[in-house]
């Protein structure tokens, strides 16, 4: 499982929201290879006003 996260103001990290092609949530960003999840974060990117954001692809254990 591999989750895409932004560094938050505190030096968190925590995960973005996963927002589909209408533009609604769907939960967290949450991918089963890491192409996925590196495809979605520069999509993330594109889309956000704020493009300096510091953004990571983390590998986590499946529950």
């Amino acid at each position: 499982m591999f989750i895409v996260k932004k560094l938050s103001k505190n030096g968190v990290w925590n995960a973005i929201s996963l927002i589909d092609q209408n533009g609604s949530f769907r939960g967290e960003a949450k991918f089963d290879s890491k192409k996925e999840a590196l495809d979605y974060l520069l999509e993330y990117k594109r889309r956000m006003k704020n493009q300096q954001q510091d953004l990571k692809v983390f590998s986590e254990p499946s529950k």
